[in-house]
């Protein structure tokens, strides 16, 4: 499940229909890999893969061209590959196999089969902004190094390494102590941006299975939509 599919179902984001002359990347060379960042995103990789599970408050600055900006609240879960992402207008179940995108307003479930993680190219997924040392396909380097509240922030800057990507660039903020995120953005080509800034985190804490599982009867009236192949 993308942000692109996500938000899909969102009155004021329709679509991503990006132009890809809207905007002029900071990253230079598509194979770059910088040394610098990497040690940050090393540490990264260290502290999140240590977690047996991830909750997190977030906010979401949305700014679609032509529109008013919107900021929405929301809550990230995670324990290994189950996930569960909660949202003003909705809220996606992830049990490991199948993604359940609840939409209360139209009262209506779809239910979607959960991405393949070796072929799933997509950067905006809840769980890919927690992974994203992982990404082959990107090419990295840091931007810039500053103080904020205290804390030594580094600021890593993304491109896809495909010239078809439906992004331009990214652009993660780290403490560059810890490797805890602090913000992470997306530039689409359109123009439009997406701004994702973390609260305190609730690591390894017990959380059951049940928690990310979908159950119809907490939704009686509702239309299921399974798209699952």
């Amino acid at each position: 499940m993308t942000f692109k599919t996500l938000f899909s179902s969102v009155p004021f984001l329709l679509s991503l229909c990006f132009n890809i002359n809207s905007l002029n990347g900071q990253v230079s060379s598509r194979s770059e890999k910088d040394p610098k960042a990497k040690v940050t995103l090393d540490l990264m990789k260290k502290r999140y893969e240590s977690y047996t599970s991830l909750d997190i408050p977030f906010t979401l600055d949305l700014e679609i061209p032509e529109q008013p900006k919107q900021v929405q609240k929301g809550q990230f879960t995670r324990k290994g590959m189950k996930y569960k992402l909660v949202m003003n207008q909705q809220t996606v179940l992830c049990d490991g196999k199948s993604l359940w995108v609840i939409l209360p307003k139209e009262k209506e479930v779809q239910i979607n089969d959960m991405p393949d993680p070796q072929q799933n190219e997509d950067v905006l997924s809840p769980e890919a902004l927690f992974s994203i040392y992982k990404r082959k396909d990107l090419s990295y380097v840091v931007l810039k190094e500053f103080v904020e509240k205290g804390k030594s922030l580094q600021q890593i800057g993304f491109k896809p390494i495909d010239k078809m990507a439906d992004y331009s660039k990214l652009e993660l903020i780290l403490d560059k102590k810890t490797g805890e995120i602090v913000s992470f953005k997306a530039f689409a080509k359109d123009g439009s941006r997406f701004l994702f800034r973390f609260g305190t985190p609730k690591v390894n804490q017990s959380i059951p299975d049940v928690f990310f599982q979908f159950k119809k009867s907490d939704y009686p009236s509702f239309y299921v939509e399974d798209l699952r192949s």
